[in-house]
């Protein structure tokens, strides 16, 4: 799994989601009815084993949801049966990760958050947090009191957690690996924009006029943060297709200004000399035109980005 631009970037599929519900429930013919004695009680994480959050840019305090445990009660007995799981902090598992998925999330530094301390029920000592299920509880949720002014927008930081102890109740299956919490900060940039306008694309023998021409209508591209006022987006040709050859292709507005420079992995990329190329903040809207290539093997764009709403 390879790390989506700024988190496309950020950001990640869940790999596993199972329900939880206050006890186990058996098929009764057409209905379903909850069973009182029967079945096995287990414990897990019911978000699944990735979470992404993207917030908003912050500078106060904010109370995070890192995760929630359930206890999924097979009857009424195990419902009221108090118990204590214990779930294990491993901040080496981010570099594993990393390795493994080619990715570059860092953990979150511990300076800054602080666990929340609104509960009894759930107490610290070192990795280890221990939950407190007291009779008829069946969720608990580890929420964090996170710094935003601490956060850096080109990052994205990461916690990792492990149900390491679970009391004698059985581990639900998808919830015995680690569980990654990600978290990023998008600029105000950020967001899904409509894009319009019109691309080039020359060769040898003329212009292309399939994927050439003015871009069908209601087409939408995703405008992902990468730093504090950097933002990535995809080209489309005519047909709303992707235009290739210019992987990591930049937005980079100047905010004294609102000028944009545009820039890609490809090197002949580059703003269109004499176009004005900027960022309009009371409409959001991005004007932008770039050209790269060599000729004849031209391409020009002109090329607009309104917002139409978070991604």
């Amino acid at each position: 799994m390879k790390k989506n631009i700024f988190l496309k970037y950020l950001f990640l599929a869940c790999l596993s989601v199972f329900a939880f519900a206050g006890c186990v429930k058996e098929p009764a013919g057409d209905k379903v009815t909850e069973t009182l004695n029967s079945g096995t009680t287990f414990v897990g994480f019911p978000s699944g084993m990735e979470n992404s959050t993207f917030f908003d840019p912050f500078t106060d305090v904010k109370a995070i949801t890192v995760f929630t445990i359930k206890k999924d009660a097979a009857n009424n007995a195990d419902l009221k049966k108090p118990e204590n799981f214990v779930v294990t902090a491993l901040p080496d598992a981010i570099t594993a990760y990393n390795n493994a998925n080619g990715t570059s999330y860092e953990l979150l530094p511990s300076s800054f958050y602080t666990i929340a301390t609104a509960t009894t029920d759930v107490t610290a000592s070192g990795n280890d947090l221990t939950f407190k299920f007291a009779p008829g509880d069946f969720s608990k949720d580890f929420i964090i009191n996170l710094d935003g002014s601490k956060l850096d927008l080109s990052k994205t930081y990461a916690l990792a957690y492990q149900l390491t102890n679970s009391d004698g109740v059985q581990i639900h299956a998808a919830s015995k690996d680690t569980l990654y919490a990600f978290y990023s900060v998008k600029n105000q940039y950020d967001g899904k924009y409509a894009i319009t306008g019109t691309i080039t694309r020359n060769s040898l023998t003329g212009p292309d006029l399939t994927l050439g021409g003015t871009l069908q209508s209601n087409l939408s591209v995703d405008v992902a943060t990468v730093g504090p006022n950097a933002n990535t987006f995809s080209q489309l040709w005519a047909d709303g297709s992707t235009v290739s050859g210019i992987d990591g292709l930049k937005l980079t507005v100047d905010p004294a200004t609102n000028k944009v420079t545009i820039t890609s992995s490809n090197t002949t990329l580059k703003n269109t000399i004499g176009a004005d190329n900027y960022y309009d903040p009371a409409s959001k809207t991005f004007y932008l035109a770039f050209d790269w290539g060599t000729a004849p093997n031209t391409r020009i764009a002109v090329t607009t980005l309104k917002y139409t709403g978070p991604r």
